[in-house]
């Protein structure tokens, strides 16, 4: 598959618009007609076009958003604000939030913040923002989040050039077990959305990950609303977040349904893309 070619006509059927909401400057995709509406949160990266083969493909049976994470906030409540004002903005009334890492965390603050645009959520190899969590599960989580102030310490020293590259080399990694084909598309593919990055794009992402500590306030009451309604899908060898996260999740979400089988890391959904497509079609097509 030639990247170039494939991606030059996903931007044709579905070009980049642009709103300003609450101060916050949202590019932004809208596309599909399904009666359904999905909205396709990336992962910390913050930049969406590396979910436009997943975009393409849920625009077959619903409507879907995505956008790039505004660089004008630093605090996930202000964003998760604005991406409920655009949701309401473009008419979309309830949506299911599908979120990847750092998306599935900005989705737990919108689903909590505005129950009232909420139809269910799926949430990848992410993490958990539960007030009450295990003390395994808040030292994990804690950890994570201090490792961010070194993130941002280099971002402000190194040549952005040179951060790009360190960063790409290490996506590759996780491209080892991709057949050929695989592994040339998905580096033509991060190539294009590392050269998007700017330095204050990426400090912005790294403060919203940071500033999630201020949202460690989830209790399971606030998601009862949601019941039956959420899909976790937490690969049995993604080891990001650490299974006493994993756990502190499943007990957080009412009655989720959880699915561990979608295997390749946390880049799972990009590794067995069509696997993921139909796990998350199928789900929320058996949602009423």
């Amino acid at each position: 598959m030639n990247f170039q070619a494939d991606f030059e006509r996903f931007n044709e059927t579905y070009p980049v618009k642009c709103k300003q909401i609450n101060g916050l400057t949202f590019n932004y995709r809208l596309g599909g007609n399904g009666e359904k509406t999905i909205v396709l949160l990336v992962g910390g990266l913050g930049i969406s076009d590396a979910f436009y083969k997943h975009f393409t493909a849920f625009a077959k049976s619903f409507t879907v958003l995505t956008f790039d994470y505004p660089v004008e906030s630093c605090r996930n409540s202000v964003l998760a604000d604005g991406i409920a004002e655009l949701i309401k903005t473009l008419g979309l009334n309830k949506v299911f939030l599908v979120g990847q890492s750092y998306g599935g965390l900005i989705a737990q603050v919108i689903a909590k913040k505005h129950p009232e645009i909420v139809a269910g959520m799926v949430l990848s190899n992410t993490g958990c923002l539960d007030a009450d969590m295990g003390e395994d599960a808040e030292k994990f989580m804690f950890k994570m989040l201090r490792g961010l102030k070194t993130s941002v310490r280099l971002l402000k020293l190194l040549p952005m050039s040179l951060s790009k590259r360190i960063s790409l080399n290490r996506m590759e990694k996780n491209f080892n077990q991709c057949t050929p084909d695989q592994k040339r598309f998905l580096t033509d593919l991060f190539r294009y959305v590392y050269n998007k990055l700017t330095r204050r794009h990426e400090l912005n992402m790294c403060m919203l990950m940071m500033d999630l500590q201020n949202e460690m306030i989830n209790t399971k009451s606030d998601f009862y609303y949601l019941d039956k309604k959420v899909l976790l899908l937490l690969s049995e060898d993604d080891h990001t977040f650490g299974d006493p996260v994993k756990q502190a999740l499943i007990q957080l979400m009412p009655n989720p349904t959880v699915n561990s089988k979608i295997c390749g890391g946390h880049i799972a959904l990009l590794l067995q893309t069509e696997l993921y497509i139909d796990t998350v079609t199928q789900f929320i097509n058996g949602i009423e």
